[in-house]
């Protein structure tokens, strides 16, 4: 069997022992795989965070490398199992958008519906799809198998809509907190490149964001720069995402935001 690489995203923690028995159905297939967990804390259900997480990071891996995104609150519906192939690499998910992002990114990737139940365990349960499809479809592509032989091709997969700054005046945009990670750290909708051509037409390089009462008028370099403790900054993150931040303590709570909140950037 042919060396590959698959990763795992789920939003099933690891209280339980649903992400262990993913790995051992991928490895009774292909026992020469590598697994890389690369994240199982996705908030429940929660498909855009998926979509954000493993569009945040598939490109860190080597080409080739299967990556798998179960966060599927369908699950047992007649939402579809698909397969996605890039010049690059495969993504295993549910057609449910949490592959958003990679569509994004690769707007002419190949889309299939994974329907060959051969490839499949022989017993599909209606509530755990990773284990029962995903995972050993995963495995069985690993080995080398084309990506069309489990399934036909498809063009009418769905496709969330990536929440973007929303202008509200000229100089005034409305943004999102798109994630907050492990830290606290408030990561908003604000591209680095979005930010960078927006300033380049306001009339001064001036700006401020606005959330939860609080305001940030500056850029800072590192999450150490703060000079006191309980002041809030901004920064653009390892993501290219424009992160709201508090030095040594979780912005979320200090601030008391929660991911989906909405904020503005004025340049003035």
């Amino acid at each position: 069997m042919s060396e590959s690489i698959i990763s795992l995203t789920t939003d099933f923690g690891l209280e339980d022992a649903f992400v262990g028995i993913m790995k051992g159905i991928i490895l009774r297939i292909n026992p020469e795989v590598r697994i890389v967990d690369l994240c199982h804390e996705i908030p429940a259900g929660q498909i855009l965070e998926a979509s954000f997480v493993a569009g945040s990071a598939y490109k860190y891996f080597p080409e080739r490398t299967i990556h798998v995104v179960v966060v599927d609150p369908g699950v047992g519906s007649e939402r579809r199992p698909i397969m996605v192939k890039t010049d690059r690499y495969f993504f295993i998910a549910p057609d449910n958008g949490a592959l958003s992002s990679i569509y994004q990114d690769y707007p002419g990737a190949q889309v299939f519906h994974l329907t060959q139940r051969q490839y499949f365990r022989s017993e599909i349960s209606r509530t755990f799809h990773g284990r029962d499809i995903f995972a050993p479809v995963a495995a069985w592509l690993s080995t080398g198998l084309a990506p069309q032989v489990f399934g036909p091709e498809i063009y009418d997969y769905l496709k969330l809509e990536i929440p973007q700054p929303r202008q509200l005046e000229p100089n005034v945009f409305e943004f999102q907190i798109l994630h907050i990670d492990h830290f606290g750290n408030l990561i908003t909708t604000i591209r680095e490149s979005f930010f960078r051509q927006a300033l380049s037409h306001a009339s001064s390089q001036r700006f401020r964001l606005e959330i939860a009462s609080r305001s940030i008028n500056h850029l800072y370099s590192h999450f150490a720069s703060l000079p006191e403790p309980d002041q809030v900054g901004a920064l653009f993150g390892s993501t290219g995402n424009l992160e709201i931040f508090t030095y040594r303590e979780r912005a979320d709570q200090s601030l008391g935001v929660h991911q989906g909140d909405k904020g503005r950037l004025i340049f003035l």
